[in-house]
């Protein structure tokens, strides 16, 4: 159905939304977040399009979030419609895309039918202790964002241009850190009529999900020349659909020759799936759903037209797990499903008036455990996401010791309320957990303190207790915990967590890690580094050690230890020329200097790391972008509130397997 063919109809809805948009002289920009408050990473966009099209290694669908799995290289919502635009010409199929079959690497804003209304994405919390809290929040991490498919488009694909339905689309999304909560994204989505009255609605959910190791590349996107031991990552999914959760899952399989023997599961472990929770009004029980495995074909000519795809869409069609396996049909073409997940008819939608549908990403470590997720995304949306929860995780900052950490934390869990809890006020605050780790997101207890009650273990809270509460960055702290037997100059993630009591209907429930974790580093601190000599360490420094086991040259990094506050470090070959000249300021330095210690764009969700002011991370790059060469060098540290200097050297032994990136 072509664009003159609809003009009628389409000059007199892009003129009226055109007004509506002037009025309100909101300008759209395209914008993307990350929802990273547990273990389900997925980028959310503001004009209907999830996941980052591989355009770079933060997380498209990524479970667990910082393991490294991802699932999806892009989804995007469907939504599609009959409209009478004009007279003559009843019935018009109309159908606006969020995504479609495309490259891995490319824009994913050019991508979309969809058109912002707006120019940013509101993150809110029901976290007291988020600087993000808000009382209209729903969970712990909401991304709330607004988008249009009008004015026109020009066309996306080959079939055709571009048409508006006229609807405008509330997008939220919701998250917890906790319990089995922790497993899921849910995907709130209000959609409201803009223009005439429309037939026979159906909103779906298109994702193109392929399950692979980031880590097992050393460049981007992943491919079978991207530097991997893997190959390319498509052509290898195994599909399953679940009909009484409305569950399409995905998992790696490298192959189906002998059946699921031979897809080795171990290169990537979880499961993950796209579900449908529901609708209002109605419910989903009177409604067709549809669940539809595709070859990936980008511009396939029965598919790249509005009419086409809204019989999709309606057909009510469930695809066999077994219709795209893993391999290659009898005319030599590689399986590689694509999906859409929709349902409807909503019919007689008026102007003005609205439809919700909710999906949910989901993961698990094995199909049960995706199932019973599944199970928790489906309870969560049931209860309206009203849910049981535990206390929010205190406050939390870090003091770096030589060999040790430090824990202070604050008191504000304790007078939390759940009101879903029967305790008086719903404050049933029970203790705290501590954690520590090597690894973002995989943490191990190391200590629990708790009241002194008719619950638990009553170990009391005064052994932690601060005599008298300190004042730290801006926040009274309440109790320290001290951690003994670290490496100094490693990394590790700490996290200190509340749990409550629970009562005859619901377990005892934990606040999540990721509401705190901190990165930091055992070293010196000022008191202990006061007057000691500058040490350069490891010394020497042997790459691809177990010291920092940085893959790329980038990655690799040495330490200045016993630093002044303030100081001057240059660093010079055997021959007098200096290599680099550093400007060390230990109130503000976090180690944004060396990217084997902390890169941005894989530390989601994680702040730089806290340090203790008198260590300097180096990356070994000259002052010319160049990584330094083998051999022995010397070193000068200024002290610049002194005029002290300080002199010595350090060794350096590289591997000629090394890659620079």
């Amino acid at each position: 159905m072509s664009l003159r063919r609809l003009a009628p109809f389409g000059l007199v809805l892009v003129a009226l939304l055109g007004a509506a948009q002037a009025q309100a002289q909101v300008v759209p920009a395209y914008k993307v977040k990350i929802s990273n408050n547990n273990l389900v990473g997925v980028t959310i966009s503001n004009y209907g399009f999830f996941g980052n099209n591989f355009v770079s290694r933060s997380p498209s669908f990524e479970y667990p979030l910082g393991s490294g799995y991802e699932h999806m290289v892009r989804g995007g919502l469907w939504i599609g419609a009959i409209s009478d635009y004009n007279d003559d010409k009843p019935h018009a199929y109309l159908v606006t895309t969020g995504a479609v079959d495309g490259s891995q690497g490319s824009a994913s804003a050019s991508a979309t039918e969809f058109t912002p209304a707006g120019n940013t994405i509101v993150e809110r919390s029901r976290l007291e202790n988020s600087k993000f809290f808000s009382p209209d929040a729903i969970s712990e991490q909401d991304f709330v964002c607004d988008y249009v498919d009008f004015p026109a488009k020009p066309t996306v694909t080959i079939g055709e241009d571009h048409f508006p339905i006229g609807v405008k689309v509330h997008q939220e999304t919701y998250n917890w850190s906790f319990s089995r909560f922790r497993n899921f994204l849910a995907v709130h989505l209000e959609i409201t009529n803009a223009g005439r009255t429309l037939d026979s609605m159906y909103v779906g959910l298109y994702e193109e999900l392929a399950s692979g190791n980031k880590s097992a590349y050393s460049s981007w996107p992943p491919s079978a020349s991207a530097g991997g031991t893997l190959g390319s990552w498509f052509n290898k999914k195994l599909m399953r659909w679940d009909d009484p959760s409305r569950l399409l899952s995905e998992h790696y399989c490298q192959s189906y020759v002998d059946g699921i023997a031979s897809c080795q599961f171990q290169i990537v472990p979880p499961w993950v799936g796209v579900q449908l929770l529901g609708v209002h009004p109605d419910t989903v029980a009177n409604k067709r759903v549809t669940e539809y495995l595709m070859n990936y074909a980008p511009g396939d000519t029965t598919r790249d037209e509005d009419i086409e795809r809204y019989l999709l869409m309606e057909s009510g069609h469930k695809s066999p797990p077994d219709s795209l396996l893993p391999g290659f049909q009898s005319d030599g073409r590689a399986n590689d499903p694509t999906s859409f997940l929709s349902v409807g008819p909503f019919n007689q939608l008026a102007p003005d008036s609205s439809i919700v549908v909710d999906f949910a990403f989901v993961g698990g470590a094995d199909y049960d455990d995706l199932l019973a997720n599944a199970k928790f995304a489906q309870l969560a949306f049931n209860f309206n996401y009203v849910i049981p929860t535990p206390p929010p995780s205190p406050r939390l900052t870090v003091v770096p010791q030589d060999g040790a950490l430090d824990l202070y934390w604050d008191r504000s869990p304790e007078e939390a309320t759940d009101k879903t809890s029967p305790a008086p006020g719903g404050k049933d605050f029970e203790g705290y957990r501590v954690y520590i780790g090597t690894a973002s997101g995989d943490l191990t207890q190391i200590a629990q303190f708790d009241k002194v009650d008719t619950t638990g273990f009553n170990t009391g809270l005064t052994a932690i207790a601060l005599p008298d509460s300190q004042l730290i960055n801006g926040t009274w702290m309440h109790y320290r915990y001290r951690v003994n037997g670290l490496k100094t100059g490693f990394k590790y993630y700490a996290a200190v967590t509340s749990y409550d009591t629970g009562d005859q209907q619901i377990e005892s429930l934990e606040s999540g890690t990721t509401q705190n974790q901190l990165l930091t580093v055992p070293s010196p601190s000022a008191a202990q580094a006061k007057g000691g000599k500058v040490t350069v360490f490891p010394n020497p420094y042997k790459a691809e050690a177990a010291w920092d086991a940085g893959k790329l040259v980038r990655d690799h990094f040495l330490w200045f230890g016993n630093l002044p506050k303030h100081a001057t470090i240059q660093i010079f070959s055997l021959s007098g020329d200096q290599v680099q000249e550093i400007d060390f300021d230990g109130d503000n330095y976090h180690g944004e200097s060396a990217r084997g210690l902390y890169n941005p764009s894989t530390e989601i969700g994680v702040d730089p790391p806290l340090l203790s002011g008198t260590v300097y991370a180096w990356d070994m790059i000259t002052t010319r972008g160049q990584a330094i060469a083998a051999g022995l060098y010397l070193f000068s540290v200024r002290d610049k509130d002194t005029g002290d200097v300080q002199r010595g050297k350090f060794l350096v032994v590289k591997s000629d397997k090394e890659t620079f990136e």
